[in-house]
């Protein structure tokens, strides 16, 4: 299991995950939030599909990465 899942499953959170596990979309209020782990474990990266939310991000910590990617969407 990977970083990104365990920490979705820490935060109690659903969302659609690649079969890798290195990928996840999660429903936002307003748009939906894209979460990926970058290569070689540098961080994560997190953007949202909403016009003025689609600037990408980066974080080091998978759950820092779901929880200001939801708070953009919001």
């Amino acid at each position: 299991m990977t970083r990104l899942i365990e920490a979705l499953q820490a935060l109690g959170l659903e969302g659609e995950v690649t079969l890798s596990g290195r990928w996840l979309k999660l429903q936002g209020g307003r748009c939906s939030v894209y979460v990926a782990e970058a290569a070689w474990e540098a961080g994560y990266y997190t953007w949202c599909d909403g016009r003025e939310e689609q600037v990408v991000e980066h974080y080091l910590d998978p759950t820092e990465a779901i929880q200001a990617g939801l708070k953009r969407a919001a």
